[in-house]
């Protein structure tokens, strides 16, 4: 089943040239998929607090077409794609005509919260997305890995803000952090794709350091507590899929 909304936007979505951030369409992008999972009747926030289940997004994928402006109408779709690896959360934005904006995709692990453990979904759990077998992307690309080097260091002092309802640090802030340690020649090209890989959450109080360089024609950032790389991001990446 394909799920359908028209996306209600707000001004701090958009940046100084009236386009959507991509923070704002990760947000988006997150925010349908919760909807989604309501009307199916799977809440996540539900989940969380009563049957003490998550779903932890593992793994992100995105890429802008053409950045919406603020003066637009658009909507978002989603849809699950289930095969016998794994739970794909698939995305596309798209204007009331079928333009493609952007597509996204999401790779899942149902999580118990108590042994953060990951667990099986029930077949009926599933079943009731009624998953789709197509996917956003025709395409697969290499892992993310972090850069061999780095060429700039800077430590993070997390915000209670920064965290989610499962107490981590939550997914968009990642990419937010990583947009601001970016050289401005990254930011002022615009954000044509962008890849997260979550590999150990962060909370508050940790100690992080964000490390950055070039990487495949683009800017990548990981996640550093102690020496521990806890994420990895990166941004405009020019690689030949696999």
């Amino acid at each position: 089943m394909i799920f359908t909304i028209p996306v209600t936007t707000r001004v701090e979505d958009f940046d100084q040239n009236g386009l959507l951030t991509p923070p704002a369409l990760l947000s988006i992008f997150e925010n349908t998929a919760v909807r989604h999972a309501n009307t199916v009747g799977y809440s996540p926030m539900a989940d969380s607090l009563q049957n003490g289940m998550s779903w932890v997004i593992t793994n992100w994928r995105a890429a802008v077409l053409r950045a919406p402006a603020y003066d637009e109408s658009f909507q978002a779709s989603t849809w699950l794609c289930v095969n016998p690896r794994l739970a794909t959360r698939e995305m596309l934005l798209r204007t009331r005509e079928g333009e493609v904006l952007a597509r996204g995709q999401a790779k899942l692990a149902l999580v118990q919260r108590s042994t953060g453990k990951p667990c099986l979904p029930t077949p009926e759990r599933l079943a009731a997305y009624q998953p789709e077998q197509t996917t956003a992307f025709s395409d697969r690309l290499p892992r993310l890995r972090p850069p061999a080097g780095y060429t700039d260091r800077q430590p993070v002092q997390l915000r209670r803000s920064d965290m989610d309802y499962n107490g981590h640090m939550h997914n968009t802030a990642y990419l937010s952090l990583a947009l601001d340690a970016a050289p401005q020649q990254v930011r002022s090209g615009g954000v044509h794709s962008f890849r997260i890989s979550y590999r150990s959450p962060l909370q508050l109080g940790d100690e992080l350091t964000l490390c950055s360089a070039p990487k495949d024609g683009g800017w990548a950032a990981s996640f550093v507590r102690q020496d521990e790389v806890c994420a990895v991001v990166a941004i405009n990446e020019q690689l030949a899929p696999l």
